[in-house]
């Protein structure tokens, strides 16, 4: 818990350095939400260390170190997981998602019998691009790493289940 001084020290610090820090961030994410969560997560450090922020002799530079480290933890995770994902193309082949709609009962009710409707829904929402991750991980109340891993067992699931079908309609 942080005392009092620590407290006010960091609330002050945010609210006189949040813009540039945030383009900090910024500028090498290149993604809003993503911005944002590495300065979540850099004051969250500053929270669990007040006493290094506080007698750092730059508090700036050690805030933007801090967000260093986080984008490229960041930056790895999107490397990774843009590896884990295949197109939707891939996915269901001959397939674009724009003509995934109401004509398309058989294969969203077999998707459904794989996963739930919301998790489809979900998957959809994404795999369309009327969503994003980071989107999604604040209309679900989670991370964006714990969003990534949810449509990565979801598009596992489907890929699994779709191999299976496709094998034994040949």
């Amino acid at each position: 818990m942080l005392n009092q001084d620590a407290s006010r020290f960091i609330e002050n610090f945010y609210f006189q350095n949040y813009r540039t820090l945030y383009l900090h961030a910024n500028a090498r994410l290149r993604c809003r939400a993503e911005a944002e969560v590495a300065l979540q997560e850099a004051f969250l450090v500053a929270c669990k260390k007040p006493e290094e922020l506080m007698n750092s002799k730059n508090p700036i530079r050690w805030m933007e170190r801090t967000i260093e480290n986080i984008v490229k933890h960041i930056l790895r995770e999107r490397k990774r997981t843009a590896d884990l994902f295949l197109p939707f193309e891939e996915l269901v082949p001959g397939q674009e998602p724009s003509t995934l709609d109401s004509g398309s009962f058989e294969l969203i009710a077999f998707c459904q019998s794989v996963v739930t409707k919301e998790n489809l829904a979900f998957f959809l929402r994404i795999a369309e691009g009327s969503s994003t991750f980071a989107r999604e991980s604040e209309r679900l109340g989670i991370g964006l790493h714990a969003c990534y891993k949810r449509f990565e067992r979801i598009r596992e699931k489907l890929q699994t289940a779709l191999d299976e079908f496709y094998k034994s309609e040949v």
